[in-house]
């Protein structure tokens, strides 16, 4: 089963993460295909990306038990990372619209790869965390970035340090996403907002992004080298494998 599905379908490119068993947590192959189908939704020419995650679940963050399971974790982890922030980077330079589409759960990389993304529409009982310190590890695709910025030092740090879960509501009075819907309503509003998205003069995208970029996001790339070289540094401790051994026994 291909960990990332994509279709194209009324000019609209989704791009599925497609681990459900999972709760579409980030395996080397995930990330690694979630980049290459960005590429591809680039070359493609795509003027609205939609990233979701099969099952009702958008992603649940890395995924431990490959955490785990490999020989050399830091190299694992930074091998990850890579995949995960070359997406990150694309979703900002690309000239397209990329919604990202949240139920279920946003945790860790999940909720950093919701922040990158132009748009995020969620479902009301979709739940957000950072989780990045409950194993151990600080945070990873632009994460400390974004959500920094969104929500301010004060808060950013009870979401980190406290790890605590943000429901819809609090994610929407935030600034975390955009639209909350009921489950029932989810499909129907995230059409009405392709087709809005798609009738709007596309020659002007590319320069609205650089734009928000150069306000929102100047930094980004060096910030995302940092992240990715502590969260690989941090995978070697000895305390960062008791975390995994101690959830994944839960």
């Amino acid at each position: 089963m291909d960990a990332v599905i994509e279709n194209v379908t009324d000019g609209v490119f989704t791009i599925m993460l497609n681990r459900p068993e999972k709760k579409n947590a980030m395996s080397l192959e995930l990330l690694k295909g979630l980049s290459e189908a960005l590429e591809r939704a680039e070359a493609q020419g795509a003027a609205v990306i939609v990233i979701r995650g099969a099952g009702k679940t958008f992603c649940a963050g890395g995924d431990i038990l490959e955490f785990r399971q490999s020989a050399q974790i830091d190299v694992q982890i930074d091998c990850m990372a890579d995949y995960l922030h070359r997406s990150i980077r694309k979703i900002r330079e690309i000239n397209a619209i990329v919604i990202a589409v949240v139920e279920g759960l946003a945790f860790g990389a999940g909720l950093s790869l919701s922040l990158a993304c132009d748009l995020t529409v969620a479902e009301m009982k979709a739940t957000m965390n950072m989780a990045y310190r409950r194993i151990g590890l600080t945070p990873d695709g632009g994460g400390s970035f974004v959500l920094s910025r969104l929500v301010g030092a004060k808060k950013f740090n009870e979401f980190y340090l406290l790890s605590r879960n943000i429901d819809m509501r609090e994610a929407k009075e935030l600034g975390l996403v955009n639209f909350v819907f009921d489950d029932a309503e989810l499909e129907t509003k995230l059409g009405e907002l392709e087709r809005d998205l798609k009738a709007l003069p596309f020659e002007s995208i590319s320069r609205f992004k650089e734009l928000t970029n150069l306000s929102l996001f100047s930094g980004l790339a060096a910030h995302l080298d940092k992240e990715r070289r502590y969260v690989a540094e941090l995978g070697t401790r000895p305390e960062f494998k008791q975390k995994l051994d101690a959830i994944l026994k839960r």
